[in-house]
């Protein structure tokens, strides 16, 4: 039985992504999927063969600094982009979906919709999950996941997600909506990845890493006489750090390494100015073409590099660039998959013994191979695509 999926997500690099591949599979298995997004994101989600529909989004213009390390600045930025979905969602309120599969970081939005039409609904997870036992959000702004209680700043959260709701008819306490557990979320993590992973029950799927299918004639490959691979990036959003691109040039230059380093928009690649042969510079590469030819990944921590390098088996040199790092990289650091270093201690010549240290670890390399057996085994964007059709056909 075919399914109109509604797809909601902020144009986030690190939200939209994880998606795509799972929309790509619902479509070919002959379901519909309209997707509500930005238009930085739309051409991409086009190219799955969804519905698109766009909003006036404010989060690439937003302070990536204040994004980074102010939650009162991230939450109230994101109930404002709820907001705005939510008034622009109107438009297919004669053709409701069958489910809603939100973004977690637009919850207020998905779950006051799922309210508003009386739709089953599903939170997409590309991060860590939470439950009774694990908060990501205390994991991410109180010091290695110490419980420290409700912060002041809520309390201002608390009005504004309420006014979201009663905008939309909606009565519900806020902290319920912003608290209780979702009846079913896809989470792209292995559960052996997951923080407090055994305490997650049958309303979790942990899935993995949804990568697409490798196109022949646009995956990546080293040149011929190239040395081993790293692959240096800051991801999508949190990149605005020239100088440590510029270290790296400094640091791999004239080594056995070949680089290749994504910049997105933290700076004009053409700042760096002539570049050695061993190195070459991308504002935007899928990081899923160059991590199985790569040895190493010097990266901020980014989940969804994180777990793309994981399912490559691919060892790991994390430099958090905010406390939304901060777990992840604790993980990595934890379960032995790689080295971590803070911004303000990097140095060239640390980089690049970090490198050769990761590589030649051969306790890092058996973590890895168990690591890349569980994400592999976590089923991925098959898995993905089948739970959500178990989950519509509760509701028929």
């Amino acid at each position: 039985m075919t399914r109109h999926f509604l797809f909601m997500a902020h144009p986030d690099h690190g939200h939209v992504m994880p998606t795509l591949a799972v929309v790509t599979e619902l479509v070919a298995r002959g379901h519909r999927v309209t997707y509500l997004t930005g238009d930085s994101m739309a051409a991409f989600v086009a190219a799955t063969g969804a519905t698109v529909l766009t909003y006036d989004s404010k989060y690439r213009q937003a302070n990536r600094s204040h994004i980074s390390n102010d939650p009162l600045y991230l939450f109230s930025l994101l109930v404002d982009e709820s907001q705005a979905m939510l008034e622009e969602i109107g438009r297919i309120e004669d053709d409701l979906p069958d489910v809603i599969v939100y973004d977690i970081s637009i919850l207020f939005g998905g779950r006051v919709l799922a309210r508003k039409w009386g739709v089953p609904a599903v939170q997409a997870v590309p991060m860590f999950a939470s439950n009774a036992h694990f908060s990501y959000l205390n994991a991410i702004y109180n010091e290695e996941g110490r419980s420290a209680g409700l912060p002041g700043w809520m309390d201002d959260m608390f009005v504004k997600i309420e006014n979201l709701a009663a905008s939309q008819d909606v009565k519900v306490p806020p902290a319920e909506l912003w608290w209780e557990i979702q009846d079913f979320s896809l989470v792209n993590i292995p559960r052996c990845f997951q923080i407090a992973g055994s305490t997650f029950d049958e309303r979790f799927a942990f899935v993995g890493p949804c990568l697409p299918e490798p196109a022949a004639e646009s995956s990546w490959r080293p040149p011929a006489d190239a040395g081993p691979v790293a692959l240096v990036s800051l991801g999508g959003i949190h990149n605005q750090y020239p100088e440590f691109f510029r270290m790296c040039v400094r640091a791999f230059a004239g080594t056995r390494w070949h680089i290749v380093m994504t910049v997105g928009d933290g700076m004009d690649p053409d700042d760096l100015g002539i570049l050695p042969p061993n190195m070459e510079i991308h504002r935007w590469m899928p990081h899923e073409a160059v991590l199985p030819h790569a040895s190493v990944a010097v990266t901020h921590g980014g989940l969804g590099t994180v777990m793309m390098a994981m399912h490559a088996g691919c060892p790991m040199v994390i430099m958090p660039v905010s406390v939304i790092d901060q777990p992840t990289a604790r993980q990595v650091r934890d379960l032995n998959l790689g080295r971590v270093v803070h911004s303000d201690e990097i140095t060239a010549e640390w980089l690049i013994g970090a490198v050769e240290e990761v590589v030649a670890d051969e306790a890092v390399q058996r973590s890895l191979r168990e690591m890349r057996r569980e994400v592999h085994a976590a089923g991925g964007t098959r898995r993905a695509a089948d739970e959500l059709e178990r989950y519509a056909a509760r509701f028929v």
